[in-house]
Parts: structure tokens; sequence; C-alpha cells
């Protein structure tokens, strides 16, 4: 397994769960010094010198990319499901734009708070109706895996859940598969272990935090045991940090890259 860190090309707003914001010499070496692999990359503009700057560090520093990220577009009121088709289609317009980007430089991509919420009046069949429509759209103009994010409820209404996930890649037959993150899991997973070991086989990236957000050892979840359940099921993709930048970036990364140290021993 390789581990990687959280990073955005742009300013990361505050309670953002981006542990490096910004495209500096400092952040990817640092990065690269606490002996990471990769990052997850929070792109708005695919075509802004902030993007081409992070691929010339990323091969400068020999740093891979596991994900690339669209959640700023949620930032800007774009929404894969949205009721209105102007602005599904201009986030499809935009992912597409990112798509490309990711191909160019590596990676996959998340749909995850892009994918937007149901109204309260709204039914989950309709609003996933609208969701797939894009996801189709989407995976028609795609050469990288597209990865479903479950997200935990306070954020958003639709796929909470790790099986959420996987019933809705089963039930409408797509060529998707999921991101998990542990720390939404926390909140949503009756059991943590047993939606891993369900998940697995669609799994192709993984958040990897504690209960709080941050590193792991730095909350209450049982890290080691989650890390090593992993490792027994073959799981060989990326385990990101996609943390929240506290008490600083480097304390929190540092506390990982300490975490991974130990438990690859």
């Amino acid at each position: 397994m390789k581990t990687s860190v959280s990073l955005s090309i742009f300013d990361a707003p505050k309670g953002a769960p981006i542990l490096f914001s910004g495209v500096t010499e400092d952040n990817f070496q640092t990065i690269k010094e606490l002996g990471y692999d990769g990052i997850d990359l929070f792109v708005d503009d695919p075509f802004s010198d902030k993007a081409k700057k992070a691929v010339e560090l990323l091969k400068k520093y020999d740093l891979g990319i596991g994900v690339v990220m669209p959640a700023a577009l949620a930032g800007q009121g774009l929404f894969l499901g949205d009721e209105d088709k102007a602005v599904r289609e201009e986030c499809i317009k935009k992912i597409s734009e990112i798509i490309d980007f990711t191909s160019e430089i590596g990676g996959m991509v998340s749909l995850g708070l892009v994918r937007g919420s149901k109204k309260p009046n709204e039914t989950i069949e309709h609003f996933n109706q609208k969701f797939v429509n894009s996801c189709e759209k989407l995976i028609n103009k795609s050469d990288i895996p597209l990865l479903i994010e479950p997200i935990n409820r306070y954020e958003i209404n639709t796929i909470n859940s790790v099986h959420e996930g996987i019933e809705f890649i089963e039930k409408y037959n797509l060529p998707l598969y999921l991101m998990i993150d542990t720390f939404h899991m926390n909140i949503e997973d009756i059991n943590i272990y047993k939606s891993i070991e369900d998940a697995i086989k669609l799994t192709k990236h993984i958040h990897f935090l504690d209960s709080n957000r941050l590193a792991p050892s730095m909350g209450h979840l049982d890290m080691k045991a989650i890390y090593m359940l992993i490792k027994q099921l073959q799981y060989n993709g990326y385990l990101c940090l996609e943390a929240l930048p506290k008490p600083s970036s480097y304390e929190c990364a540092k506390n990982g890259a300490i975490f991974f140290d130990k438990v690859k021993k």
C-alpha cells in the first residue's frame, strides 16, 4: 500500500479536509521528506498556472496522484444531481475538463460532494436518475476510473454509507468504483470492518482518517486494526490523509507518517 495526503492548488476554505493548501515548493518538499508516496489533488481550474505548477512539482519530487478531487465545484454551486439541467450540464463540462487533466497526469476522479443533495420533497429515485444520467455522460468521456465517495449525512443527504454506495453501483450497473473514508464510516456505518470487507472489491481508493478527521492515532478509532484488515484484504492502492490541518499541516502529516512507519514494521 502507498500513502498520500490531500493538497489543494487553491487557498483551502476553513474547515476543509485539506492538509496542505497551495502549490508551494515547501509543501511538496515536506510531503516528500515525511515519506509520503503521493497526493490527492484538489483542483478548481485545471487550466490554471497553479495546476501546471503542481504537475511540475509532482514530477520534481517524484510524487504520484491518487485522486483528483473536484469538490471545489460544489462550492461554486455546481452539482451532478441538480434540479436545473443547465447546472448539471455545466458541472459535467467542468468535471470533464478535470478528467482530461487527470488523464494526462495519472490518477482517478472522485464524485463526492459534486453529486449534490436531494431536495426535501424529492424522492431518492428522482435524484438518482439525474445523477445517473450525469454519470453516464462522464463515463462516455472518461478513460480513467470514476469513484463514488459515501459522505456522512451532515454534509450531504445522498449515498451516506458504504453499503448505500455498493447498492447504488450495483442497482444501476455502472462502471464506477468506490472511494471509502473511515471518518465518514465512523458516522454512518454500523460496523466499519464489515463495510470494508463488503466494499473492498469495488474500492479503488481509501481516505484513512481517525474519528476526528485527523491522522491515525489522533482520535479514538483502532486505526491499526483497520490498517491490518485492509492489508489482509490485499488492497494495494493509496491510503490518503484527507485530514484537517490541525494542530498544523506539518504536525498532522508527521503523526500520520509515524503511524504508517510503525504499522509497516
